[in-house]
């Protein structure tokens, strides 16, 4: 099975109106639809590109206020979806939930709708400064999919649960205002990808509001591969120009990838339990000693 995919790199406008927004989304789309594009990963939290709108919005108060346009997210990625034969894993939104706001990313599946995948580990600016609530569980996608929202493909047993589901393309959607946090997530990746034998799909948001909660981003789009022959030694597939807009492709084999993971050099994904890591033996009793202690000087 072969599936070609593209990873979004979307970057923030200054627009007018929501009607300005969804034509950005559009136009995006439809880049990914005439380059036969079967899957599109889009980034977390793009509809903060409807934050100027709001002039009186605190940044405290932008998930209360962007939840609204959560029902109209979930209905253009079902809709789009359905009339394009693409699934779409439409980044994220903010939800209404009987819990409290979530962030969650709606992935449109033609004939069936949306399935939504919850963000379940939340940043410590989530938390504190929106006041939103981590989700619960992982979603079961068609096509191999799985979705880790940003943070969460920084803990690998949510790539591995999904992986023993029987993923075998990791999307994740992310935003990132920094460099360390660039990092985090496509370090762990690309990790994921070592642990699983997968193929994983990052797509970043990019651009800036000037002012919080976007005052910067930074990042780019990538898809990757395992590090294993017969996949590139860099083990990245594909790539955006760093902090620009543009998406990328790849067509994943799965079949090469099923020969890495049974033929590969090194066979992460079928050694993933036959370490035994358990902690033994009493910890000595050591005492670093202050100062600079000398060396015995070499004799001859």
């Amino acid at each position: 099975m072969s599936l070609r995919i593209a990873s979004v790199a979307w970057k923030l406008r200054p627009n007018r109106s929501d009607g300005g927004y969804f034509a950005h989304w559009h136009d995006l789309v439809s880049e990914a639809h005439d380059e036969g594009a079967q899957v599109v990963v889009f980034p977390e939290l793009h509809l903060m590109e409807l934050l100027p709108l709001a002039k009186d919005v605190v940044p405290h108060e932008a998930a209360e206020y962007l939840v609204q346009y959560g029902d109209a997210m979930e209905e253009w990625v079902s809709r789009i979806s359905e009339s394009s034969g693409m699934i779409l894993v439409g980044g994220s939104h903010f939800k209404e939930t009987a819990d409290g706001i979530k962030n969650v990313s709606a992935v449109g599946i033609p004939g069936h709708g949306i399935v939504l995948a919850e963000k379940n580990n939340l940043t410590v600016y989530e938390r504190e400064t929106w006041n939103i609530v981590p989700g619960k569980g992982l979603a079961r996608l068609p096509a191999g999919l799985g979705v880790n929202v940003c943070y969460d493909s920084e803990f690998p047993g949510a790539a591995r649960a999904l992986a023993e589901s029987g993923m075998k393309t990791l999307c994740v959607p992310s935003w990132t205002e920094t460099q360390r946090g660039f990092q985090r997530v496509r370090w762990s990746c690309l990790a994921r990808s070592v642990e699983n034998g997968c193929f994983v799909v990052h797509a970043s948001l990019v651009g800036d509001l000037g002012a919080e909660p976007v005052p910067s981003t930074f990042g780019s789009s990538m898809i990757a591969a395992p590090s294993v022959d017969p996949f590139p030694v860099e083990a990245i597939l594909r790539e955006t120009e760093l902090n620009e807009e543009g998406v990328v492709y790849a067509d994943l084999d799965y079949e090469m990838l099923d020969e890495a993971r049974e033929k590969g050099e090194v066979r992460n994904w079928n050694d993933r339990d036959s370490g035994d890591w358990t902690v033994r033996g009493e910890m000595p009793n050591f005492v670093p000693r202050s100062g600079s202690p000398s060396l015995p000087l070499e004799e001859g």
